[in-house]
């Protein structure tokens, strides 16, 4: 054959079937119309028959065009046969899809919990330079806040720190009206939400001066306790409030969830202004110092020049200093640090329960295919291959999975308030910014069509390979094919037991991890007061 023929005879076996036919000859009659305008291919020169080769290539880009054609046609023959037959069976596809509603509904929830606690950056201007700076005094002290004076030698010493600044949690009682209130408070040094970039969403931040002791009765105010108490009226600014009767000038009002380090929403905000008697007592740790690194400085290196500082002040203050470290965490990990055990472990029960949901919709596939093994034995004996046979199969399942997957979410969406009331308070901020995003919208989809594949890929591979002589014959029934299919089955029906009672285990420790962690939480809120 010719080769510029032959190329057409290759190419077109990418052509979807029933247009294969057609599109070779008319490729086949074009470039013989070509070759014969020009001579016999014997008389031409190779210039020419180049171009016909050229010419004969054309044709892949013309083939690749058709392929849409053939996916349109046969994935649309599979979604219709499938709908078909998932509604011929109302009650099998009723149960199948409560129960991958239950598996994935479930994935779903804990994960926008996951998404909103630890992988949603925290709010505010480049959060992977933010960083919690404490001492250590291993092992007795794994992690303390820092002493006053301690803090001045830092802020004053390290080159590694673009800012570093410090707060001090304390509570206090909003006075002189006729509905005294507990409000949570924070001090804070001038320049902290300059370092966060979160400035006040109405008046002014701190200014310097205002953190010198006989200057600091200002305070800036949560959104919520200005709707709340002063119908957020605009004209709270240089109003005047009591704060455990002490007078205090309200100069700003931050924006809506703007957090304390995210963990839990202040009330107010108050300067924190150090005595030159604070400063001196290095024993009492009371501040937490946050940190923003300079550009291009490594978390070990920051680490490296903390530790010489450390180590010049062991020297220089004994008493207070001696056997103290630094310790440098990402704000991100040390706001999480509490939740994220228990929330990987809660994580990995859901997808436990997402197995065993697999393994009995899968149980339930199985005992279906064995009800339609005449067809598929039909199918099969009028020339459908065993690859299109499982991608009925598996449209099928895929299918049945999206149904899953949609009321599944609606499950989602509705236990999140059950959800919520687990995690500790100190943690609730993050969990209410759980919504819909590109990371969950990839998640919900992937964990559906891999759902779907995960269940359909056993009975598929299964029930596409049929004995045509056993089955197209009664007498057959029931024995290879029937053996070979329970055999499956029980071994499903081990893996789920055996998946029970992991998911047992893991359900135990996450209750467990749970309640350390509201523990935890109450005991870091009073160690901060």
């Amino acid at each position: 054959m010719k080769p510029h023929l032959w190329l057409i005879n290759l190419i077109g076996v990418i052509v979807p079937r029933r247009l294969r036919a057609d599109w070779r000859q008319e490729w086949e009659a074009e470039l013989r119309y070509r070759e014969m305008l020009l001579a016999d291919w014997d008389k031409l020169n190779w210039k020419t028959k180049l171009d016909l080769l050229r010419r004969s290539l054309g044709a892949f880009c013309d083939a690749l065009v058709l392929q849409p054609r053939r996916l349109e046609d046969e994935m649309f023959q599979d979604l219709r046969y499938g709908v078909r037959m998932l509604l011929k069976k109302p009650g099998f596809t009723l149960i199948a899809v409560l129960t991958l509603a239950l598996g994935i509904g479930a994935n779903t929830a804990i994960f926008s919990v996951v998404n909103a606690v630890l992988l949603r950056p925290l709010p505010y201007k480049d959060p992977a330079r933010l960083m919690m700076v404490r001492e250590t005094k291993l092992p007795e002290i794994p992690e303390s806040q820092i002493s006053p004076g301690t803090f001045v030698d830092w802020q004053t010493q390290n080159t590694v720190f673009d800012r570093l600044e410090a707060l001090y949690v304390s509570d206090v009682n909003l006075t002189g009206g006729n509905n005294p209130e507990w409000l949570h408070g924070m001090c804070v040094t001038t320049g902290f939400f300059s370092m966060l970039g979160t400035p006040p969403q109405i008046g002014r931040d701190f200014l310097s001066d205002e953190e010198k002791p006989g200057h600091s009765n200002v305070t800036i105010i949560s959104h919520a306790l200005w709707q709340r108490r002063f119908g957020a009226t605009p004209d709270i600014i240089n109003q005047t409030i009591k704060l455990d009767d002490e007078s205090f000038t309200v100069i700003g009002v931050m924006p809506a969830n703007s957090g304390g380090l995210h963990f839990r929403d202040p009330d107010v905000w108050m300067p924190l202004a150090l005595t030159a008697e604070q400063v001196q007592k290095r024993d009492a740790r009371t501040l937490f110092p946050l940190g923003r690194l300079k550009p291009g400085v490594t978390l070990e290196r920051a680490h490296a020049e903390m530790s010489l500082i450390a180590d010049r002040l062991a020297s220089q203050y004994p008493d207070s200093n001696r056997g103290w470290d630094v310790r440098i965490t990402p704000l991100l990990e040390y706001a999480v640090s509490g939740m994220k055990p228990a929330l990987l472990l809660m994580l990995a029960a859901v997808a436990f329960v997402l197995l065993i949901t697999c393994t009995n919709v899968a149980n339930l596939l199985l005992a279906r295919a064995a009800a339609r093994q005449k067809e598929i034995v039909v199918r099969s004996a009028l020339g459908a291959g065993r690859w299109r046979i499982v991608r009925q199969l598996l449209t099928e399942s895929v299918m049945l999975s999206l149904a899953g997957g949609m009321v599944g979410s609606a499950l989602a969406l509705w236990s999140m308030g059950i959800i919520f009331a687990l995690i500790p308070d100190w943690y609730k901020p993050r969990v209410l910014d759980a919504s819909l995003d590109g990371r969950m919208l990839a998640f919900t989809i992937a964990i559906t069509v891999l759902t779907g594949l995960s269940f359909g890929l056993v009975p598929a591979l299964q029930a596409s390979n049929p004995n045509l002589n056993e089955m197209l014959k009664d007498a057959g029934r029931g024995s290879t094919e029937g053996k070979r299919q329970q055999a499956i089955r029980n071994t499903l029906v081990v893996l789920e037991v055996a998946m029970s009672l992991v998911l047992l285990v893991g359900a135990g420790l996450v209750i467990k991890s749970l309640s350390s962690c509201k523990k935890s939480s109450r005991g870091l809120i009073q160690t901060t007061r």
